[in-house]
């Protein structure tokens, strides 16, 4: 039978070769992200403590020395566009302790060569709420995502994008699952460049330093990878 016509299957391969897949983070390298935020003695660094899988995963601190409400630190990787139009970016995410964290967030930006726009999930696991940032920049709730993760627990965080139409398509955390499909992005500014930028925050809920765990990070054009 002609194979002419069949779809190439990710089963031969190692999946860091096929196109589709733009990031696969397992965070057992050098740690090559960029970092921003409060500032001062913050932490962003590989750590065996932030394992999920492996000797190591993503630790993230807001600084210790004045410590205060709201301090965030963040780090990003740029990589290219994909393809399909179809970007999932997904993540498992620890908390080791609850109260101290206001919120962290996982986050797109897609740069189309003319816009830049951005699809973003922020969870507040003290509430809990998980929210998007809509159309106008401002923080929309997702009534079924809204539980809160065990401590110490790797719960997995994922937004999925359709970068044609610049829209949503799902959202999950927790073992729960939410359609966005056809809620819009926000329209962020003018840009020509080209290109995706995946970003992970954590923000501190008062004046305490406030720490995340994340490893296995990926991004592509893959929904069930």
């Amino acid at each position: 039978m002609s194979r002419d016509h069949l779809g190439n299957f990710m089963v031969s391969s190692n999946l860091g070769f096929a196109r589709g897949v733009l990031l696969l983070e397992d965070c057992e390298g050098t740690f090559t992200w960029v970092d921003s935020g409060t500032g001062g003695d913050d932490v962003h660094e590989f750590a065996t403590a932030a394992a999920f899988m492996g000797l190591q995963g993503m630790r993230l601190k807001t600084r210790t020395t004045g410590a205060a409400a709201n301090d965030y630190v963040m780090v990003s990787k740029p990589m290219g566009y994909p393809e399909s139009g179809l970007c999932v970016a997904r993540a498992r995410i620890a908390v080791p302790a609850l109260a101290a964290v206001g919120g962290f967030t996982l986050a797109v930006v897609a740069r189309n060569g003319t816009r830049r726009w951005q699809g973003e999930l922020v969870v507040s696991p003290n509430a809990p709420t998980v929210e998007y940032l809509n159309a106008a920049g401002a923080w929309t709730a997702v009534a079924a995502l809204a539980y809160a993760p065990v401590v110490f627990g790797f719960v997995t965080l994922e937004v999925a994008l359709d970068l044609r139409s610049m829209e949503y398509v799902e959202g999950a955390w927790n073992g729960a699952r939410a359609d966005l499909a056809g809620v819009s992005m926000y329209d962020a500014a003018a840009d020509t460049a080209r290109g995706l930028t995946l970003a992970v925050s954590v923000r501190a809920a008062g004046a305490a330093a406030a720490e995340l765990y994340a490893d296995n990070l990926y991004v592509g054009e893959f929904l069930d990878v």
